[in-house]
């Protein structure tokens, strides 16, 4: 999150810098009066479609999925010491056997609550934007249930998170088969309950669940804040820098499903 954090700040910064930057003064003897905006920018707030409307782009969807997935697990494997020790082992036998270990009658895989209910449902919140800007149905629209293509929109939104979240946590490219999450330390571990010692639980159905539920309620919640509370702020606010800075603060997923489109962390699809 750390590294994250460090990309968002640089954009920020680069936009700051570039509405910092001072305005032509008028030339002399010029006859055109300078003018002072007197409201907000119609193309802040005006519906600007790139393209056509069309259906769900699977390619681009699917790129820019797995270009966020690499930097999930890059930062994995620079900050987790255990991640990097496991990556020396059998790959695919390591792989099998933690997926057999998965404890699936649990809820809890003993991590940090902020870990659980916050960062995996942010996972799933990033996975649902970079769905949500593949599907021209509904990229350009603001939130709104009574819009059958909204609904199904979201359906289809859970169900790729979903997807996502198992390939996380038990696919071939997850924590189960880089690291080998999940996998006993000790021999002894995987017949705790036999041996009546205590269990210490690595794994659990939280996070498996989580990502997707809590993802999803997530980006109904920033498409609440978009709508209600940043097009709010555009229409009464003139500095691009602010209005760039608030769009980050009010849809983070957005911002980072942006990065893996190759397009500024405050872009919005239905506005300038």
């Amino acid at each position: 999150m750390r590294k994250l954090s460090a990309i968002l700040i640089s954009f920020w910064l680069t936009s700051v810098a570039a509405t910092g930057q001072p305005t032509a003064s008028p030339v002399p003897g010029d006859s055109t009066p300078p003018t002072t905006p007197s409201g907000p920018d119609p193309a802040l707030t005006a519906a600007q479609p790139a393209e056509p409307s069309g259906g769900i782009h699977w390619r681009s969807l699917i790129q820019q999925w797995w270009l966020n997935l690499v930097m999930e697990q890059t930062e994995r494997i620079v900050k987790e010491s255990k991640t990097r020790e496991q990556l020396s082992g059998p790959f695919f036998q390591g792989w099998i056997n933690t997926v057999s270990a998965y404890q699936f009658d649990r809820w809890d895989d003993n991590d940090k609550f902020v870990t659980s209910y916050l960062g995996h449902p942010a996972q799933g919140a990033i996975v649902a934007a970079i769905f949500w800007q593949n599907d021209d149905h509904v990229r350009f629209a603001d939130q709104d249930f009574h819009s059958a293509d909204y609904r199904k929109a979201l359906l289809q939104t859970f169900l790729f998170v979903t997807f996502d979240a198992v390939q996380w946590k038990l696919g071939p490219l997850s924590e189960a088969s880089i690291g080998h999450v999940g996998l006993p330390a000790h021999w002894w571990e995987a017949d705790c309950k036999q041996l009546n010692i205590r269990c210490e639980p690595r794994t659990g159905m939280n996070d498996l669940v989580l990502n997707e539920t809590g993802g999803l309620v997530m980006t109904i919640g920033f498409h609440w804040l978009d709508k209600h509370v940043q097009k709010r702020i555009e229409q009464h606010v003139q500095s691009r820098a602010l209005i760039d800075t608030t769009r980050i603060l009010t849809y983070p997923p957005q911002a980072v499903a942006n990065i893996v489109r190759f397009k500024r962390p405050w872009y919005r699809d239905n506005r300038q």
